[in-house]
This record gives C-alpha cells, structure tokens and sequence, in this order.
C-alpha cells in the first residue's frame, strides 16, 4: 500500500495487483451530513455532475462512461459521496481523465434541472416503497431531534422541491476540491505512472479550501419502541438499534468480535434462537455501522405479526444471556471468530473496487486510510471478559422500530 498527497492536498492510496483490471474510487466529505438547511442537496450535486461539462454533453459523458468503464457508479451516504468504477488498466488515463472531467468541469446548466429533480422526486418515492429501508427512515425520524441521519439521505419531497440549482453551484463550490478528495487505485500497473497521470488531470485543480470542518455531535437515540403502519405488507419490520459512537478503538474491535456470536449467520445466537429453535424468522441481520456520523449497533428481522411479541422478548432474552459469553467462549472459539472476520474481509478484497471504496472511504471519513488496514490489529490480544463488558454496555437502552399493517 502506497500513498501520496499532490501540491494541491488532493490524496492519492494505491493498492498494487496482478489483475489486469483496474479499479478507481473517488471520495469527497461532501455527502448528505453536510446537507445543512438544504435536505438532498448533496445527492441532487451528485446527479447534476453527469449532466454536463465544459468539454461534453450529458450524451457524451454517458457514452464514454459505457465505453471506458466494465463497471461505473456513483453514491451519496450520510458521510461521504463517492464515483468509483473498473475498467481494463489500458484505459486507465482515460478513465482519470472523465472522472475529472465530471467532477471539476461541470456547467450546471439550467436546461435539464427540473427534470433531473424530477427524476429525484421519482426515486425518493421508491426509496419508501422499500419496506426495509422505510423501517430505518421511520426509526432515526422517531429516535432522533437533531442529527441529520434524522432524514433520509436523498432529502424530503419538500426539501428536494425548494432546491435550486444555484445551491447546488455554491454546494459543489464549497465541497468539491481537491483537499477534500481522495482517489484510490487498486491497479497493476505502476505507482509512479498511476500517480502521473491522476497529477496530470487533477494537478491543476486549485487547492482553495471552501469548507469549514466542525466536530460531530453524536445525540444518542431516544429509548422507545414505535410502531408505524403501512398497507400491503404481510409481515412486520423490525429495527432495533443502539448507539456506539462513544466506543474506542478497542472497543469497536471487541463488538466486531462478539458480532460474530452474537448475530453473524446461522451459527449465530440470535439466528438459533429466533429462526433455528423457533421458527419465528427467516433470518436476523446484524450490522456495526460505524460511518461517520451514523455509528449505531443494528438488529434487523421480519416476522409474522402474531409471532412479534414473542420475538421481540426472545431478542430481549438473547441479551440478557449476553453476560454468559464469557463462561463459555474460550480463547479457541474468540480465534475462530477471528478467524472468521479476516476471511469475509479478505474475500471482498478479491473484488479490487470494493478495496477501493473502502480505502477512499475511510480516508475520507477518519483522515486516515489506514484505520481500514488497522481495525483488525490486536484482536487476538482481546480477553473474553473485555468483550463482554464492551457488549453489555452496548446492548443497552434500545430504541425500537416495527412496521406492519393495521390488519
């Protein structure tokens, strides 16, 4: 792993391989987080950036986006936006130089705005029709006062109404420059020439730093259940969270490990308990979502609604029994979960865009790359009993979201 900063700050991580594929993620702290007053507005600059440069039309960009590119994409989270892509490594200069294009060029026409808010508008309605995601809207709307996470990430269809397109010229302005942008390269082909030509395209960019940095307050969710209810839908949604921004370092490597017993597939407790033993689920999801500015532990599953106060006392059960880890986990079961966590992490490295990704994201998010390739340093040297108080403390004080009809 290679890094290097250019004159302009813009940062460069490069990951060498053999592949003759190339892959390239583009990350900038410019998601929905820093939305302010202008709820989606991060996601609409996202949009508007393919609509048009200096040198290309809208038809053009995505021609040679398809032709470049085997794989291309862009996405807003809460802490980031990211454009990222694979293409064969022979096409990387062209890649960069599109990239760069869309990103420092784009003319925010006001032909084509409307239409593209409009288009917005459209998958802000199919963002709701997904049962899984509007459990989680409804939860942070209820569990929340003032964190953005409040609101979903591509805004209200209020807030996406009032947005005009000189925001999203002052928005990019603000936030899209070259010290808040990380590129990285999962690639065979040299440092020196991968480093040459992202200088030669994003070099030039000036390194004027719009933006001003504030500390994240992170408010702890409320500790409640609310049930919200929607037609058509023949089982309940439920999301349990709890929050973890308060965890150090050690800490977060503890629930990564005590993740795997306690909610990771099949051999999993809640999984036994739930679906194995009870027949009340078909499975149960866990998720450290530890992101900038989210940081929450989650539980997800689906149930009847004749079986969801059974479930929801048997999830309760669960972890309860939290504080019998220790009694029996031993130094053997806590390697293999070990184990385990350095398996999945190295098979999505196989796929070199997801390497990317996360080594652009982390940069952005934490200031530091290497939180990514560190978080797994030391956990051998975790005792059981550290792991269990670090549990305890966490799966306490839940805030609870269950969606389901009114029949």
């Amino acid at each position: 792993m290679k890094s290097y900063i250019l004159e302009n700050n813009l940062k460069i991580i490069y990951k060498k391989t053999t592949s003759k594929l190339t892959s390239i993620s583009i990350s900038l702290d410019a998601g929905a987080a820093v939305d302010g007053k202008s709820l989606g507005i991060a996601h609409a600059t996202e949009h508007m950036v393919y609509k048009g440069t200096s040198k290309r039309n809208e038809s053009e960009i995505n021609k040679d986006l398809t032709n470049i590119f085997g794989f291309q994409n862009a996405m807003t989270n809460y802490p980031y936006v990211i454009y990222y892509g694979t293409l064969l490594s022979e096409d990387f200069k062209d890649g960069v130089e599109i990239f760069s294009d869309i990103l420092i060029n784009p003319t925010f026409k006001e032909a084509g705005f409307k239409e593209e808010m409009d288009v917005i508008i459209e998958e802000l309605k199919e963002w709701d029709e997904e049962v899984e995601q509007y459990c989680e809207d409804c939860l942070f709307l209820n569990a929340f006062n003032d964190r953005r996470i409040k609101y979903p990430i591509i805004g209200t269809s209020e807030s996406l109404k009032s947005i005009t397109l000189e925001q999203i010229k002052s928005f990019h302005k603000e936030f899209y420059y070259p010290g808040n942008m990380t590129i990285a390269v999962v690639s065979s082909l040299e440092f020196e020439k991968v480093k040459d030509i992202i200088g030669n395209y994003f070099g030039n960019w000036n390194n004027i730093s719009y933006k001003s940095i504030e500390n994240v307050i992170y408010e702890n969710p409320k500790v409640k259940t609310c049930i919200n209810y929607r037609d058509g839908i023949n089982t309940c949604k439920i999301e349990i969270i709890f929050p973890i921004h308060s965890l150090d370092n050690n800490e977060l490597k503890a629930l990564r490990i005590f993740n795997e017993y306690f909610g990771e597939g099949v051999n999993s407790v809640l999984y036994d308990k739930l679906r194995t033993k009870n027949g009340l689920v078909y499975d149960v999801i866990t998720k450290i979502a530890y992101e900038k500015h989210i940081k929450l532990y989650k539980i997800n599953f689906s149930t009847s609604k004749g079986n969801l106060n059974e479930s929801l006392r048997l999830v309760n059960d669960c972890i309860d029994e939290v504080k019998n880890f220790e009694s029996y986990i031993d130094e053997h079961r806590i390697k293999q979960f070990i184990k385990t966590l350095k398996l999945k992490r190295l098979f999505r490295e196989e796929q070199g865009i997801v390497l990317a990704k996360e080594l652009s994201i982390y940069s952005t998010m934490f200031n530091d790359y290497k939180v990514y390739s560190e978080e797994f340093n030391g956990l051998d040297e975790l005792t059981s009993g550290f792991i269990v108080r670090t549990a305890c403390n966490i799966l306490q004080n839940p805030s609870i979201e269950i969606v389901c009809s009114r029949d």
